[in-house]
């Protein structure tokens, strides 16, 4: 099967969402921060000697199909906090510049990166943070275990998600970007435990 790459529709809505809705600016920034996070991954698959097998911008950000010629818990590990390491390195250089650049938008930029990229550290799948989790728990080489431990953190992120995604939506008068994040955490559990033949959350 050849490479795919591509955008889906819910990235595009979010997209023009946020067209309508807010500043130029805001989006610029927001965009940056997302091309440099997934550029961070896909730089640290090359560094492990890996190809990029397939590439969707997606709502919950970029959906990454790798293989790797030797295939290592280390170098998945690796790859998963390259993204918000990426962030935060940028959040850090933009802070630096932001008196000797004209960009009015340096702010905002900084700000969206530095969310992006602590909010991706969260330990629930399939945020990086999950994806790093799961990786240093498989390396034990206890499936069952790993699965209950990762489920459990999970859970217990996407409900908090869920709690502080209520109370930020009746506060702000409507502001739903928690609970859309909440639902991408607690979607992926369902998906995993009412699919047929998808009960592991591991693998």
């Amino acid at each position: 099967m050849g490479k795919k790459y591509g955008l889906s529709g819910a990235f595009v809505l979010l997209c023009a969402l946020l067209l309508c809705c807010e500043s130029i600016s805001l989006l610029a920034a927001l965009l940056l921060a997302v091309a440099i996070h997934e550029g961070g991954h896909i730089g640290a698959i090359w560094l492990c000697g890996g190809q990029v097998e397939r590439l969707v911008l997606g709502l919950g950000g970029m959906d990454i199909r790798y293989r790797c010629s030797r295939d290592t818990y280390g170098k998945d590990a690796f790859i998963a906090l390259m993204g918000p390491g990426m962030n935060l390195l940028s959040c850090g250089v933009g802070a630096f510049l932001a008196n000797r650049l004209p960009w009015e938008g340096i702010y905002l930029f900084c700000g969206c990166s530095a969310i992006l990229g602590f909010f991706n550290l969260l330990p629930a799948l399939p945020l990086d943070g999950g994806v790093f989790l799961r990786a240093m728990l498989l390396r034990r080489g206890e499936l069952e275990w790993s699965d209950r431990v990762l489920t459990a953190s999970s859970l217990a992120v996407g409900v908090l998600l869920l709690c502080a995604g209520t109370v930020l939506f009746v506060s702000s008068g409507g502001n739903c970007t928690l609970l859309v994040c909440a639902g991408a955490v607690l979607g992926r559990l369902v998906r995993n435990y009412f699919t047929p033949g998808r009960k592991s959350f591991i693998v």
